[in-house]
C-alpha cells in the first residue's frame, strides 16, 4: 500500500485507450435520494436512491501534434460521441491502488484556448453513470507508460481566418493575443422501467458555442453594431505542426459578432476584445 497517490501514479483511460498529455482530472459524484416520511412521525424515516445516479468528469490536457493515445477533444466526434450524438464511453481513472470507473460517459462541454507565450490547452467535461471504485485493475508499470509526442502547438502554429465580409477576424489583419473556443450542452438522461441506469442521454436543443479573441488595436474597420442584419460567416482556427502542415482544424460555421470591447490603461496598449456566437449543428 503506497503512502500516498501522487500525480505521477495516475492515468486516464477511455475504454482501453490511454489519454495522453493530461494535466488534471476531477471526478465528482453525489447521491440523489428521495426522503421517505409517513403520518405519525415528524422526521425522515428512510432514504431511497433515485434513478439517474450520475458522476461528472473534468479533464484538462495539453493539445499535441502527435501522441500515443486518444485525444479527447478533437477525435471523439469521429468516435461517435459528438455534442449531437447519444454515443458514450467508459472512463477509467487508474492509480496504484485501484480504478475509478464512470460508465456511459457523454460529452457535455469542451474548450480550447491559445495565447501568446503559452501552448494550446483544452478542457473537456463528461456526465456518466455513478462512479464505481474497485481495487482490481490498479495501474501497473506497463500501463504507466510515458507519453510520446511529436510536439505541442505553440503560438506561431495558430492560424485564424474568416469568411465574413465586414465583421471577421484573422491573424493576417489583427494583432491577436489569444483565442478561446467554448461549447457546452446539457445532456438529458432517458430511463425506462426495469432499470435505473439511463438508456442514453440526448442533447438539449438549440445550443450555441462561443468564440472570443483579444487583440492589440491596430485597425478596426467596417464594424457597425447598429446593423439589424448579422454578418454571418465561418471562422476557422488551424493548429499546425512544426512543418506548417495543418493537424487540427476547428471550422465554426454561422459565427456572428456579438460584442466588441475596447480598453486602454496608462502606459499600456489599447486592446480590443471580440466575442462571437455560433450554432451547434453537427
Amino acid at each position: 500500500m503506497p503512502d500516498r497517490i501522487h500525480s505521477s501514479d495516475i492515468q486516464l483511460f477511455v475504454d482501453d485507450a490511454r489519454v495522453p498529455a493530461v494535466t488534471a482530472v476531477d471526478v465528482n459524484s453525489s447521491k440523489g435520494v428521495t426522503d421517505i416520511q409517513r403520518l405519525g412521525t415528524s422526521h425522515v424515516v428512510d432514504r431511497v436512491l433515485t434513478a439517474n445516479q450520475s458522476s461528472t468528469v473534468n479533464v484538462s490536457i495539453n493539445l499535441t501534434t502527435g501522441n500515443t493515445g486518444v485525444e479527447p477533444i478533437y477525435t471523439y466526434q469521429e468516435m461517435g460521441s459528438g455534442f449531437l450524438s447519444t454515443g458514450n464511453f467508459n472512463l477509467k481513472v487508474k492509480d496504484k491502488v485501484g480504478v475509478t470507473t464512470i460508465s456511459g460517459g457523454s460529452l457535455t462541454s469542451y474548450s480550447v484556448d491559445g495565447s501568446v507565450g503559452n501552448i494550446v490547452k483544452g478542457q473537456t467535461s463528461y456526465v456518466g453513470d455513478g462512479a464505481i471504485f474497485t481495487s482490481a485493475g490498479a495501474l501497473t508499470d506497463s500501463d504507466a507508460s510515458n507519453d510520446v509526442f511529436d510536439g505541442f502547438f505553440r503560438p506561431k502554429d495558430i492560424e485564424i481566418t474568416s469568411t465574413h465580409e465586414k465583421e471577421g477576424i484573422s491573424t493576417a489583419s489583427f494583432n491577436i493575443q489569444d483565442f478561446s473556443i467554448s461549447v457546452s450542452m446539457e445532456k438529458n438522461p432517458v430511463t425506462r422501467l426495469g432499470t435505473r441506469v439511463p438508456r442514453f442521454r440526448y442533447p438539449t436543443m438549440p445550443a450555441n458555442g462561443s468564440l472570443s479573441f483579444n487583440a492589440i488595436k491596430n485597425q478596426v474597420t467596417g464594424l457597425d453594431l447598429s446593423s439589424l442584419i448579422c454578418d454571418s460567416g465561418v471562422i476557422k482556427i488551424k493548429l499546425k505542426d512544426q512543418d506548417g502542415a495543418s493537424v487540427m482544424e476547428f471550422d465554426n460555421s454561422g459565427c456572428c459578432l456579438e460584442t466588441v470591447d475596447e480598453s486602454t490603461s496608462l502606459d499600456d496598449n489599447t486592446t480590443v476584445s471580440f466575442s462571437y456566437y455560433f450554432p451547434i449543428m453537427k
